[in-house]
């Protein structure tokens, strides 16, 4: 068990969960995020040109009731807490260095083996407001956790996925959801696993562009 969860604020909800209440917001919402994307492409293929920014939708989890007792119950039986939870800058990441922007908690209701299999839950006093997460692994043990904390917070609460790394919306109970997301997740790291080593290919004899490898991750959805 990991005593602390270190991630790159350019994560931070990207992956998420909502109350099947407000899907035709989220559908739209992710629609449109990809939009933007495809229209702000840079020319160079890394990144974008312009950033958009994702609306929250009109109602929570805090508003159908969810408590973080609740929560916790459901999803420390498959992943355990983990209470200190960071999120910050990527040269913060790999020092002793405090990011003085960053995100860090020392009691976080985070639930994970690490930066590559967690879900966070955004407390409102008791109850819980937003949960978002993330998966970078393939590893079988790390998917089935993921998949089976998201199924506890659907019988908690019937959700909707909102995932702006992968274009992705759709009802956590829908017939075939789940299996079609967890493959999209799969094929994204896949390639962004072939677009990094197609990149040191080209530049093995060149220093990297300051944030070039960040923009990978960030088209791809990849984050290890």
């Amino acid at each position: 068990m990991v005593d602390v969860i270190h991630i790159h604020e350019d994560d931070w909800g990207m992956r998420n969960l909502y109350p099947l209440t407000v899907r035709a917001e989220v559908e739209e919402d992710v629609a449109n995020a990809a939009a933007a994307a495809e229209k702000n492409r840079d020319p160079s293929g890394f990144g974008f040109t312009a950033m958009y920014m994702a609306k929250s939708p009109s109602s929570d989890y805090a508003d159908v009731g969810l408590t973080l007792e609740a929560a916790e119950s459901a999803l420390a039986p498959i992943l355990p807490r983990v209470r200190q939870f960071n999120a910050t800058i990527g040269s913060a990441m790999r020092s002793e260095g405090r990011d003085p922007y960053g995100s860090y908690e020392d009691d976080a209701w985070c639930f994970g083996l690490g930066t590559h299999c967690y879900l966070k839950l955004d407390a409102k006093g008791s109850l819980v407001g937003n949960i978002w997460f993330d998966l970078s692994t393939d590893e079988s043990d790390a998917v089935d956790r993921l998949r089976r904390a998201i199924e506890a917070i659907n019988t908690l609460v019937p959700s909707v996925i909102a995932d702006y790394f992968l274009d992705f919306s759709g009802p956590v109970s829908d017939a075939g959801v789940l299996d079609s997301y967890f493959a999209g997740l799969a094929d994204q790291r896949r390639h962004a696993e072939q677009a990094m080593l197609e990149y040191r290919a080209r530049h093995e004899q060149k220093s990297p562009e300051p944030g070039i490898i960040r923009k990978l991750f960030t088209i791809f959805g990849g984050n290890r």
